[in-house]
């Protein structure tokens, strides 16, 4: 090989290296300051969540001991404290307090547990109610998750209770609102970013059961291993999506956290997604840019090593 074809290999050798080099490093650098800035991102929209989260349960609170503090509950919590006391007449007071309070469930139990009158479903009257009577001091506890069984569907509620202490024995007020898509219509998203939400009431995984705030999700079979992952461990999962018909180009980066209800057991999962669109579209630019300089200098190096080597 010739003294001019090794400085020609050599400038060419040392171009390509240079070039690849910079590339590899702007793009490390570019993924890292994406991934960087999309966790910053999720971790402020999960922060929203809860706060949206903590106010409507403080909300649910106030109304329920608005309730609890009526005139009209105490009068009814002494009728039922009488002996031989009709608890009939109050079938259908739960509906209309419930309307005034804009509440989705109320239902108002005996001390015994047994259902005086139920908003969302009244023909229940009569049932015992035995998970309400274990708490001693309802009055100092918090909103939480919990399951509520409608005639012919089950829902998720944020519910409170409160009690009307007469003599020895109790009235509870149990009461909420559905945690659905029209709690997350309340989040303020970020540009590329959405909001999912999986009701966990079933065994395994069921499709209608994820929604965002237009409904039912579309391609929902592909966040299977994404909840079954949050369903087994009961943590926090991170997980890539990819749409099949899009062959990645719409990929996005979800984070799945669980929400527990009052017994810890798995109520909901929130899913946080982010479209890596922008980053794709970056790195893409990045190596056409890549190839187009390496492409140039490239030619001028050759260029310029041939006119060197031809004077050596």
């Amino acid at each position: 090989m010739s003294f001019r074809t090794k400085l020609l290999a050599f400038f060419t050798l040392t171009i390509v290296a240079a070039v690849t080099l910079v590339a590899w490093g702007v793009t490390s650098y570019t993924r890292r300051a994406f991934e960087q800035l999309d966790r910053q991102r999720t971790d402020a929209l999960v922060a929203q969540f809860r706060r949206e989260y903590a106010q409507r349960g403080d909300e649910i609170v106030h109304r329920i001991q608005g309730i609890a503090d009526a005139e009209a509950t105490l009068r009814m919590a002494m009728d039922l404290n009488r002996p031989q006391a009709d608890a009939s007449q109050y079938y259908n007071d739960a509906r209309g307090i419930a309307q005034t309070q804009q509440l989705d469930f109320l239902d108002i139990v005996a001390d015994d547990g047994t259902l005086i009158s139920s908003s969302e479903w009244p023909a229940r009257f009569g049932y015992k109610n035995d998970w309400v009577g274990s708490e001693p001091d309802w009055n100092s506890q918090g909103a939480f998750l919990r399951r509520v069984d409608l005639p012919d569907t089950v829902e998720l509620g944020l519910l409170a209770v409160r009690t009307v202490r007469v003599g020895e024995k109790r009235l509870f007020l149990i009461g909420g609102q559905r945690l659905d898509r029209n709690f997350l219509a309340t989040l303020v998203l970020p540009e590329s970013m959405r909001a999912l939400l999986y009701r966990n009431l079933e065994q395994g995984y069921v499709l209608s059961a994820l929604s965002d705030t237009r409904g039912q999700v579309a391609q929902a079979e592909l966040f299977s291993p994404l909840i079954a992952a949050v369903q087994r461990t009961r943590h926090e999962q991170q997980e890539k999506i990819d749409s099949p018909s899009d062959r990645g180009a719409n990929s996005e980066s979800f984070n799945a956290i669980p929400l527990m209800g009052r017994d810890a057991d798995l109520l909901a999962v929130l899913l946080v997604g982010s479209s890596r669109l922008d980053l794709l579209q970056m790195l893409l630019f990045i190596r056409s840019l890549a190839l187009l300089v390496g492409g140039g200098v490239i030619l001028l190096g050759l260029i310029l090593g041939w006119w060197i080597s031809a004077r050596v």
